[in-house]
């Protein structure tokens, strides 16, 4: 689902797309070579533009822990045992998490990026600490392949109806993701 929501607001986003196509060529200017770990390092911007897709459209709606003790939060008296979601779809896109977070900003992820506001959980897709997506890396470097492949030989574009997101058990498209791919 990651890969879709990405997809579909790249191809939906061509100014975007275009910056990373211009990325990935200045990085790998022969199609003939082989894309390598060190290309992939790289790819800053297309990482930051990932980044952003996970901020705005995240795939887990939310990070759960299970309490090991009785605790207040905001006043709330919690009893252990209860689980408690960390809303990453929510907090993702709060103006006191995120500066100017209705905005898609991929250059916000970039370190010489100037913004007033961008708490390092605005953006949490594998979760956190001990609990967190054991295939996180595997995950990320499946997603940089797959799009510095695609966009380095082909252009997305998606010409209907914009899609809305539906929340499930994730956070994704909701209807079929009908794009058309041009050769470059």
């Amino acid at each position: 689902m990651a890969v879709c929501s990405i997809l579909y607001q790249l191809a939906t986003r061509p100014e975007e797309q275009e910056k990373i196509h211009q990325e990935l060529l200045q990085i790998l200017p022969d199609p003939s070579v082989s894309l390598t770990t060190s290309h992939l390092d790289q790819a800053i911007y297309m990482k930051a533009f990932i980044r952003e897709v996970f901020r705005v459209y995240s795939t887990v709606i939310g990070n759960g822990r299970t309490l090991q003790n009785d605790t207040v939060i905001c006043g709330y008296k919690i009893p252990k045992g209860v689980q408690v979601v960390f809303p990453t779809l929510v907090t993702g896109n709060m103006e006191e998490y995120v500066a100017d977070a209705k905005t898609f900003k991929p250059a916000r992820w970039l370190k010489d990026s100037d913004n007033e506001i961008l708490h390092p959980f605005a953006s949490l897709p594998y979760g956190y600490g001990a609990r967190m997506c054991l295939g996180r890396r595997f995950a990320d470097l499946e997603m940089q392949v797959l799009l510095a492949k695609l966009l380095r030989s082909y252009k997305l574009e998606y010409h209907h109806e914009p899609l809305k997101y539906k929340v499930t058990f994730m956070y994704a498209p909701d209807g079929e993701l009908k794009f058309k791919i041009i050769k470059r």
